[in-house]
């Protein structure tokens, strides 16, 4: 019997063409069967002819189909969940409905109101595959890339019996950005990460073996490095692919992390647009963030235009009116958990999983980013020591507003959301946490069917 990977959401036209190329050169995984599966049939049809022709052009042995869910999960070996329940339209209430509260969210995908509401619509989906998952192939891995990444990892770990972890690209991203400031190759930077998904934090930052002074990463130089860079910094990865199809702004990505890094002591692990939703006091106004020159990404209509245009992009390679891909391996991580979970090779990805320990001063069992190894036995959280005591209130945070929010989300609570609502850092507003609640449930309602409205 072939070797099944499954991808969840493999209807999408930023991922799946990015994952499956990884898959498919992939030496130690030649020969398998990739299964797509998508509530959209026609984006489903175009990507289960372009991964054919690209199993094809990578010449590893790979096939490639489309089936229902059922179908794909049974007896698979790895699952990939690729997934916005409501896609674009849904998320830019995320991101809109907040900002008559006085919320203004950067990305609104993880905390904050944003993150909450996209929390309650992705959870009773991810519940489901999981618990398919336990009658169908219950020995497989759920390796997921989707947003929130902890929430929805600590909801499979909480209430299934599926192992779990999810994987984001941001610590790739910076190691990338990292080693273009200092001249090296993004291999050269080394750190422990702790803290949770868009919310960790780098410590014990080398550089080729060397500790980072603080001296040498200041507002000053780092503005000079964006004026005397050439290009832009590129990290391979599916938020790379979207960022190039949207107009330059005057936004520096890596700002805030060089300040927040000269007054703590720690990088943050991101962008600013992911590292400044931890921080209410950056998002409070329009005037600070521009004072730090952070970027709004918004939903509509940029990221709906970007799909359309990544669309359009596959067809004209099927087509032949433009150029395939180059066929070697991005910076995403699922390829890598994937050949050593099939090979036993070990490697090691950044990973969100429930914490066990890896991280000493969080409480155990919420979700947490640290380093993992993976070997044919599965995904072994590394051990990361405690967050640094500078960070920890923070963290702590952020951390009951992702555990309220879970808990609101499998229970279907009203008065849950409006708790997870309330401890948020990003809600200055306490008063409107009430009506603030109600106004996301009413607006996503037709997502939420664990809610009794």
């Amino acid at each position: 019997m072939k070797k099944k990977i499954v991808l969840i959401g493999g209807g999408s036209y930023n991922w799946t063409p990015k994952l499956a190329r990884d898959l498919f050169v992939r030496q130690g995984l030649a020969g398998s069967e990739l299964v797509l599966v998508d509530i959209d049939p026609e984006a489903l049809a175009l990507l289960e002819r372009y991964c054919t022709e690209l199993a094809a052009k990578c010449g590893t042995g790979w096939s490639v189909r489309a089936a229902e869910l059922d179908d794909a999960l049974e007896d698979a070996e790895f699952v990939c969940i690729s997934i916005s329940t409501g896609d674009v339209e849904a998320m830019h209430l995320d991101y809109t409905i907040p900002e008559e509260f006085g919320v203004y969210h950067t990305v609104a995908d993880t905390v904050g109101p944003g993150g909450i509401s996209r929390t309650l619509r992705n959870v009773p989906v991810f519940l489901e595959i999981a618990r398919r998952m336990e009658r169908l192939c219950p020995d497989a891995w759920l390796v997921h890339v989707t947003n929130p990444l902890n929430q929805l990892t600590q909801a499979v770990a909480q209430e299934t019996s599926i192992k779990v972890a999810g994987l984001c690209h941001n610590y790739a991203g910076t190691a990338s950005f990292l080693a273009a400031y200092f001249g090296v190759e993004p291999e050269d930077i080394e750190a422990v990460s702790v803290g949770v998904n868009h919310g960790s934090w780098l410590k014990g930052l080398t550089v080729k073996g060397r500790q980072v002074d603080p001296s040498e990463l200041t507002v000053e130089k780092y503005l000079r490095f964006e004026l005397e860079k050439k290009g832009a910094i590129e990290t391979n990865t599916a938020d790379d692919d979207i960022e190039a199809m949207f107009d330059e702004d005057q936004s520096l990505g890596f700002l805030l992390g060089v300040e927040l890094f000269q007054q703590l002591g720690y990088f943050p692990v991101g962008s600013a647009p992911h590292v400044a939703e931890n921080f209410p006091y950056y998002l409070n106004s329009q005037e600070t963030i521009d004072r730090h020159r952070i970027r709004r990404k918004g939903v509509l209509p940029v990221r709906r235009d970007g799909k359309n245009r990544k669309k359009q992009e596959i067809i004209d390679q099927l087509e032949g009116r433009a150029e395939w891909p180059e066929l070697k391996p991005s910076a995403e991580g699922l390829s890598i958990a994937a050949e050593s979970l099939r090979t036993g090779v070990p490697s090691r990805v950044m990973a969100t999983m429930a914490n066990g320990g890896q991280v000493s001063n969080l409480q155990k069992g919420t979700p947490v980013e640290t380093w993992a190894s993976v070997d044919r036995n599965g995904l072994h959280p590394i051990t990361s020591g405690p967050v640094p005591t500078s960070l920890l209130g923070l963290i702590q945070s952020v951390s009951t507003e992702i555990e309220l929010a879970v808990e609101a989300a499998i229970r279907g609570d009203r008065q849950l959301v409006e708790q997870a609502l309330y401890v948020s850092p990003m809600l200055a507003d306490k008063d409107c946490a009430a009506d603030l609640a109600d106004r996301l449930l009413e607006a996503q309602r037709q997502y939420l069917p664990q809610f009794d409205f």
